[in-house]
């Protein structure tokens, strides 16, 4: 009687809670997969990271205008000051001193150069054993400073960064296909567990009412002591079948409701939607816009590019370099601000740094022959990368048209092997076969049944892998956004 009370506590339970329970298609899942998950919140940062990533990389080439100032400085010590006549003396000093400076600045990407016009003023206040003011004007500098022959990043950069961000945005449109087969894979997780449980549950309803008319048989001695006792041996293992497909159903449960972003208690029931969408993928096809719109095949692009930015810079470390630096401008100098700005003089200043490396005894051939063996590195790697690709295509439309293909196959065997249990155990209940037959029948209903389930499964990861890898919805005939 315990068992039948705990079933009937059990259909009263499902019954009350049916109303407050949450019922999902694979499509409802994969939505709010997209809109409601973590997962969905991760691919969302990492975009934006690379959409500033580019926004900075644009703007690092207009003007800058940046103010620069100490507003005030204060010192007092006692400081040694030179005499006229060359003696020392220590004095008392009290300083007080101000700048602001005002500089507009522009790259020139071409050459690698920083070109900047600015103005400024400084102030210094001396008190102590004498007493002066002096202001510093300067009206207009201009200035351009550039590594001849060095090094230009911004050359590099206009390469790299727009190959970066077009990956980034491809690649979100993949993370999201592939967000799409993690809830594919949760999804039938519990639909398994679901239609698992509710498998056990007739099963074990089954094997109770087939030993309660074995104990009537074998009371009239129609059937022999042995078969009862494997009758009731069927119903102990349906019942420990049916309690651990009731924990399975829970934990999978839990696993989808987390995932989806609800409380682990959500009550979650699943659909399954029998539809399969009914179109080919064609190789070819798949493979043009596989090559069109891959992120990985712009991958391999910057990677080149990447690793010949690496050998330009160990080239330009380790050999004959000019820093250039010129300045141009007007300053003047009074014990007040307006005559600072009177008749400013011409101030010039220019640079020309060299730098030539002499004796290394080979350490700067073989920083370049290491950096030049890495890229040669890098494109073997990518070339092997490309086959690969091309392969990764084929098993991947080979794998959904054959997917689904046997989905069709495994749906019939359900419905055959379900049909079968069916007739074997009224044909049992007639006296007309015998037990075995009929736990061989069910054993194979329980199979194809996870077989079906499992097909399902295969043909909806293959459907979105195909989406993923070449970024085309060939049901809808359109790219995808």
């Amino acid at each position: 009687m315990n068992r039948y009370l705990i079933l009937l506590i059990s259909f009263l339970l499902l019954g009350f809670s049916s109303e407050a329970q949450k019922i999902l298609s694979l499509t409802d899942v994969i939505v709010e997969a997209k809109t409601k998950s973590i997962r969905s919140k991760q691919i969302e940062n990492r975009y934006q990271n690379s959409y500033w990533r580019n926004f900075s990389y644009k703007k690092q080439f207009l003007p800058s205008l940046i103010f620069d100032g100490t507003l005030p400085q204060i010192q007092r010590s006692i400081s040694s000051v030179t005499q006229p006549d060359g003696s020392e003396l220590f004095v008392n000093r009290n300083v007080f001193s101000s700048s602001a400076n005002l500089r507009l600045n522009q790259v020139v990407p071409l050459v690698g150069g920083n070109f900047f016009v600015g103005t400024g003023l400084d102030h210094i206040r001396l008190s102590g054993n004498s007493s002066t003011i002096t202001y510093l004007s300067r009206p207009i500098e201009f200035g351009y400073s550039q590594n001849l022959f060095g090094f230009n990043q911004y050359k590099w950069d206009r390469k790299i960064e727009p190959l970066f961000f077009n990956e980034a945005e491809l690649l979100k449109t993949e993370e999201v296909e592939a967000l799409s087969i993690e809830s594919v894979n949760k999804y039938f997780d519990l639909l398994r567990s679901q239609l698992s449980l509710e498998n056990a549950e007739k099963n074990f309803l089954n094997n109770d009412t087939i030993y309660k008319i074995g104990k009537g048989r074998y009371s009239y001695g129609k059937i022999a002591e042995n078969e009862l006792l494997q009758l009731e041996l069927s119903l102990l293992n349906s019942e420990m079948a049916f309690e651990q497909e009731k924990v399975n159903f829970e934990l999978s449960r839990q696993r989808l409701a987390t995932f989806l972003g609800y409380p682990s208690t959500e009550n979650i029931k699943l659909e399954l939607d029998t539809l399969i969408p009914n179109f080919e993928v064609n190789y070819t096809e798949a493979l043009k816009y596989a090559k069109e719109l891959n992120s990985e095949l712009i991958q391999y692009n910057r990677e080149i590019f990447e690793a010949d930015m690496r050998v330009a810079r160990v080239k330009s470390a380790n050999r004959f370099s000019l820093d250039l630096t010129a300045t141009f401008g007007l300053s003047q100098t009074a014990d007040n601000v307006s005559d600072a700005y009177v008749s400013p003089q011409n101030q010039e200043f220019i640079s020309l740094g060299v730098r030539v490396p002499i004796l290394q005894w080979g350490l700067g051939k073989g920083r370049i022959q290491q950096a030049k063996t890495n890229a040669e590195l890098v494109r073997s790697t990518v070339e092997q990368g490309k086959i690969d690709f091309d392969q990764k295509i084929y098993v991947t439309v080979a794998n959904f048209n054959l997917n689904k293909k046997q989905l069709s196959v495994s749906k019939r065997a359900n419905e055959v092997a379900d049909k079968r249990f069916f007739v074997s155990k009224q044909r049992y209940l007639l006296g007309k076969t015998i037990i075995t037959d009929l736990q061989i029948a069910q054993q194979e209903k329980d199979r194809a049944l996870i077989s079906y389930i499992n097909a399902y499964r295969a043909f909806w990861r293959s459907y979105y892998d195909v989406r993923q890898i070449t970024h085309y919805d060939f049901e809808m005939k359109e790219v995808i956004k």
